[in-house]
């Protein structure tokens, strides 16, 4: 008994990145998807997408998971900095509300808003495991999980026929951007 109590007070490394049974491309499709604060930015990003016109929509299927890529090659220079948590709540929040509106958005402003989110997500996603798999593997999976997310979500939009669903697809746009913005707001 006394044995585990001391055991508590000196807590080894948990090594939680190396996911046992599997492999370093799935731990990168894995690892955007598993906490809220990174899948919320990606999910509203992919509904606003939908709500745009094809064109638009084609762009950002190249320069989205681009954008991934080359944040998580900035990560092999380092640390990423405290403020990207800042940067993807605001960008989940101004996604959220756009979805709400369902307003189309200038291609332009878009692709960079975009570009930002990738960015963002691709250097924060990967920092912390490089040292534990391989960089590679790793970055392709990213880049893979960020298309699939953008077609699904893009997808879903567009073949929503009724009106009712399209109200659907707003109303989880309201909501995203009301929960970024409490959480915007306790920090």
């Amino acid at each position: 008994m006394f044995a585990a109590g001391l055991g508590t007070l000196a807590p080894m490394p948990a090594f939680a990145h190396p996911m046992p049974g599997v492999g370093d491309f799935y731990a990168g499709m894995l690892h955007p998807v598993i906490t809220i604060e990174t899948v919320l930015p990606l999910v509203a990003f992919s509904l606003l997408a939908g709500q745009q016109r094809r064109e638009t929509a084609v762009y950002l299927l190249a320069t989205f998971p681009a954008a991934l890529i080359v944040g998580a090659l900035l990560a092999t220079r380092g640390d990423a900095p405290a403020y990207l948590g800042v940067v993807q709540l605001t960008l989940t929040a101004g996604f959220g509300v756009l979805v709400a509106l369902a307003r189309r958005v200038p291609s332009w402003l878009l692709i960079a808003l975009g570009t930002v989110l990738g960015i963002s997500v691709g250097w924060g996603n990967s920092t912390e495991v490089f040292g534990q798999v391989s960089r590679f593997r790793f970055v392709a999976g990213l880049a893979v999980v960020g298309l699939l997310l953008l077609v699904y979500g893009n997808g879903l939009v567009r073949n929503l026929k009724r009106e009712w669903t399209q109200i659907a697809v707003r109303v989880v746009g309201s909501w995203i951007a009301t929960v970024s913005i409490l959480v915007l707001g306790l920090r």
